[in-house]
């Protein structure tokens, strides 16, 4: 098990997640969220392949619309 940091509060997770094994965890299909790795944005085409390492920061960003 590693640990990240989510949005500000501790989230573990499986040795060898991906990016897009966090965003199953937690329920996200990944659409309307952008995600950002240690300040580095992540696009959905590398989400599969970027393993979580213990210690990163992830925060993710979900679009809002608004009128």
């Amino acid at each position: 098990m590693i640990t990240i940091e989510l949005n500000g509060q501790q989230q573990p997770l499986p040795t060898g997640s991906t990016v897009s094994d966090l965003l199953s965890t937690i329920g996200s299909d990944g659409k309307s969220v952008a995600v950002l790795v240690n300040q580095q944005i992540i696009r959905p085409e590398n989400r599969p392949t970027l393993m979580l390492q213990e210690g990163d920061q992830v925060e993710l960003l979900i679009f809002a619309g608004g009128g």
